[in-house]
């Protein structure tokens, strides 16, 4: 079980390597999580309403989230900073 979020969980991805899960929900936030113990790993902020999708890169260095205020946003995975901004 994955806890923490205050909000519905929207959107979900399993690295390639299948050691990470990232989530997208409806409190705006993308978490990451380690697959094998359900620790989160780091929570992603930026997004100004619900996180729809999110995607992780092949070789698990990238997140993608797309969300409802109309963003899609780059993140770097092993940091958890912003990488871009779409609009």
């Amino acid at each position: 079980t994955l806890e923490g979020y205050s909000s519905y969980v929207c959107s979900v991805a399993i690295s390639s390597d299948c050691k990470t899960i990232v989530s997208g929900s409806g409190d705006h936030t993308v978490r990451v999580w380690d697959m094998a113990s359900g620790t989160q790993k780091s929570k992603l902020e930026g997004h100004t309403r619900g996180v729809s999708s999110v995607a992780i890169s092949t070789d698990s260095k990238t997140i993608v989230s797309g969300s409802y205020d109309s963003t899609v946003r780059v993140w770097d995975m092993a940091s958890g900073t912003l990488r871009s901004k779409l609009e």
